[in-house]
């Protein structure tokens, strides 16, 4: 089997994942993002051990395993709010008595095992703050964080490919043009427009000129984090931050764009259309 067969396979096969979650919502997306936040410490711990860096990753599988889980209780059923951030509190006091007790515990561990609190694990959660009811607005935040940015990475891939000739920033990601980027920033917007009219699917009536310019926001904001996660692995030495979906990499390969992007969709979702 090819290649690009393969990862034209994982494509539809995560698309399937996402359609799923847009039509149900609820327990399914609860059980995806955690399951991404439970890939994502192992893989984040990969790429530490390559620099031979230690992380504590009992309290983050804690975190990853809870986070999406709370958010759902919280925003469906009414389950106390201080839960969340008794969460982090938590694990925060676990991984400083650790390191306080563990004399083997470098400060070099302890300060990657608090990064990865927030990314990639804080960054997934954000994708929690919106769509587990199938019939609120907010479900169209959720196509839109995946939307935007997934079409940018489309368009930068295959316009820069062909006709890519300025190196974007080739210390971080050779292969990445000026010429991509300009094409991705064409196609975040048409990422909104997929959602404008997708969304009378659900009845839903958002203007189009928000969701346009949340997709080129999206197209800025998702090749910015691509190249954050560039810097990452080209700082450890790794190719990919995992192996588990063939062709694409890990998890926070993945999802590298669209979880920089998640924060500000739930806030102009939350304060401005919602």
């Amino acid at each position: 089997m090819s290649d690009l067969l393969k990862r034209s396979i994982v494509a539809v096969v995560l698309l399937g994942v996402l359609a799923l979650m847009l039509i149900f919502g609820g327990w399914i997306q609860v059980a995806v993002f955690t399951f991404a936040a439970v890939v994502s410490v192992i893989e984040m711990d990969r790429m530490f051990r390559n620099k031979g860096i230690r992380i504590l990753t009992p309290p983050l599988f804690i975190q990853a395993g809870l986070q999406t889980v709370l958010l759902m209780l919280i925003s469906e059923y009414g389950f106390p709010k201080f839960s969340l951030p008794a969460l982090f509190i938590i694990v925060f006091l676990y991984i400083v008595t650790e390191r306080i007790l563990n004399g083997k515990r470098t400060t070099e561990d302890f300060i990657a095992t608090l990064f990865v609190m927030v990314y990639p694990l804080l960054l997934i959660m954000c994708f929690g703050l919106f769509g587990f009811n199938r019939w609120d607005v907010s479900r169209m935040a959720l196509f839109m964080v995946f939307a935007g940015p997934s079409m940018a990475d489309n368009n930068a891939y295959l316009f820069g490919s062909k006709f890519g000739k300025h190196k974007l920033c080739p210390s971080i990601s050779p292969h990445k043009t000026v010429e991509g980027y300009i094409a991705g920033l064409i196609g975040g917007p048409i990422g909104g427009l997929i959602v404008y009219f997708m969304q009378k699917l659900w009845g839903f009536d958002i203007h189009w000129a928000w969701l346009v310019g949340l997709g080129l926001i999206g197209a800025v904001i998702g090749q910015f984090g691509d190249l954050l996660a560039s810097t990452f692995k080209r700082w450890s030495g790794i190719k990919d931050f995992g192996r588990i979906f063939p062709g694409h990499g890990g998890v926070i390969d993945r999802l590298d764009s669209a979880m920089v992007f998640a924060p500000f969709v739930a806030f102009i979702f939350w304060y401005f259309i919602r």
